[in-house]
């Protein structure tokens, strides 16, 4: 899946995906009727990879489910789809010639949380001017 936007709140409202803030609780939230909630408190990257997080759960249709193996895989699908909205393969590449291995300074330089760049390196195969994500 290929995806176009680095920009979740765009994204949200081009496709009509409502977006609130909540008080408490977990970062985000994907209701029955589609629309998402944050949490009122998260920073600016927190809110920006939650509400990618979330898009995934809307994109894939993921309905709460108390099976945790299925819950799992919800969860790591969501994450995927986020590093890949957030992620450009290019600057991924530039952040890490620049800063090296360091988590904290990639996700910095990409402007996600470290989650997200630990996702994205489980996710693709690295090779010296090479990323290749696995499907």
């Amino acid at each position: 899946m290929t995806i176009t936007t680095t920009d979740p709140e765009a994204y949200a409202r081009e496709n009509n995906i409502a977006v609130d803030d909540h008080h408490g609780g977990e970062k985000g939230r994907r209701h029955p009727d589609g629309s998402i909630t944050l949490r009122s408190d998260l920073g600016p990257i927190a809110r920006r990879c939650t509400l990618a997080h979330e898009l995934g759960h809307h994109t894939y249709g993921h309905q709460p489910t108390a099976n945790q193996v299925l819950h799992n895989r919800q969860e790591r699908r969501a994450d995927e789809y986020a590093a890949r909205m957030l992620i450009d393969p290019d600057a991924y590449q530039e952040a890490e010639a620049q800063y090296g291995p360091h988590v904290g300074a990639i996700a910095w330089a990409l402007g996600v949380t470290r989650h997200l760049v630990e996702v994205w390196r489980a996710m693709v195969h690295t090779t010296p001017h090479k990323i290749t994500v696995r499907n």
